[in-house]
């Protein structure tokens, strides 16, 4: 059974239907990726799996429990926003340890988990500095500090790589990967890269219009999937050996 579910979900704001029966099944510990163009309603998916919107109609399961009336707060789900959303005002380690104060953690629990966060994204020497005096890449990895203190069940990354130069979004990209290995955390992100999408996820939902089209693990993709909508977006894939394709003239391990 899903880890994580979404059941018919259905979502209007005025005239406007953003989201069509979208249906989602995430398994434990999978990186799963919603991909699609922006103003597909990619991050309205996120925001309702958060609890910040309720569906108009549909159900959201979290380990085999429907969580439509669970409040944000009480979900045990992080989303690490495009923004960042740091507070300006705080250093590093107050931004960092700021949820789990909030949730009145034990003092000793505080510090041994900043202490485990700081070395596994190398911070100590960051800790008093504030959101200002950081690099766009810093404070991404500050952002994910603070979403992985208070040790959630699912964590929501919304385009984690927006305003990263390459450098950056490759450095930031195989932290994700290494925090999805280090805590075997369910990850879901939303992204309009294909090749985010491709290196780095278990399984792919393509979403076009407010609609789930296709959901399928990179590795079946490289053929046409003989889905019109989801062809045109991917363009050529050639499969190589060993498990690299080529793609957007670019040679990359999906394996």
């Amino acid at each position: 059974m899903s880890f994580l579910a979404l059941e018919n979900i259905n979502y209007t704001i005025g005239k406007n239907k953003l989201l069509r029966n979208i249906n989602l099944n995430i398994e434990k510990g999978q990186l799963f990726s919603i991909l699609g163009p922006s103003g597909a309603g990619k991050t309205t998916v996120l925001r309702i799996i958060t609890g910040a919107l309720n569906p108009d109609s549909g159900k959201v399961v979290l380990d085999k429990k429907v969580i439509n009336d669970v409040p944000m707060e009480k979900r045990q789900i992080v989303m690490v926003y495009q923004s960042k959303q740091l507070f300006p005002h705080l250093t590093v380690l107050d931004n960092i340890q700021f949820g789990m104060k909030m949730k009145k953690y034990s003092q000793s629990y505080v510090d041994e988990k900043t202490v485990e966060l700081t070395d596994f994204f190398n911070m100590k020497l960051h800790l008093n500095k504030y959101p200002s005096q950081l690099s766009g890449g810093q404070q991404q990895l500050v952002a994910l500090m603070r979403a992985l203190a208070v040790e959630p069940k699912v964590l929501l990354l919304d385009e984690p790589f927006t305003g990263l130069d390459n450098n950056l979004k490759i450095y930031i990209r195989d932290f994700i990967l290494k925090i999805h290995k280090q805590f075997n955390i369910t990850i879901v992100m939303i992204t309009h890269d294909k090749e985010d999408a491709f290196i780095m996820s278990d399984k792919i939902a393509f979403m076009f219009e407010g609609e789930i089209i296709l959901t399928e693990a990179p590795a079946y993709l490289c053929n046409k999937t003989n889905v019109n909508i989801v062809d045109n977006f991917l363009g050529d894939i050639i499969l190589l050996e060993d498990g690299k394709i080529v793609f957007s003239d670019k040679i990359i391990n999906i394996y």
